[in-house]
């Protein structure tokens, strides 16, 4: 079900993009969001990838962006308490049962183990040795 409706409001924010005549859609993903997608992909779609920060679809017709890609997600929530700004929560009923709270969980536990984690893993995203991957 989370594939499915993330797959429909992406569907929408298109249909509403061609409507505005908009070609740039900006998502608030950001540093954790795509660490999680990294080991999701890795965990339950068996590749290696994840997020970008800028994406291409529809042979460039419309652009992803994604302008809090190198923010962690505690700074965005110290900033959004800081503001006294309105914070998101996902209605859905499965929010927190889903694979990614899974992930969330496990980076969480490895974070505490290591300070260095994290920065440790998105900097891996940038240094990939081809050379050293199974083909």
């Amino acid at each position: 079900p989370c594939f499915l409706c993330a797959r429909l409001r992406r569907k929408r924010l298109f249909e509403i993009a061609h409507e505005l005549g908009c070609q740039k859609i900006a998502l608030g993903h950001n540093k954790d969001d795509i660490i999680e997608t990294f080991f999701m992909n890795i965990c339950y779609a068996g590749e290696v990838s994840t997020m970008v920060p800028a994406q291409p679809f529809f042979q460039g017709l419309y652009t992803i962006i994604r302008p809090l890609a190198l923010a962690d997600e505690d700074l965005i929530r110290r900033f959004v308490h800081q503001e006294g700004l309105t914070l998101y929560t996902n209605p859905c009923p499965s929010a927190n049962r889903t694979k990614r709270q899974e992930i969330k969980e496990m980076l969480r536990r490895l974070y505490r183990s290591n300070g260095k984690i994290k920065g440790n893993v998105f900097r891996a995203m940038h240094h990939v040795k081809l050379d050293y991957l199974l083909k």
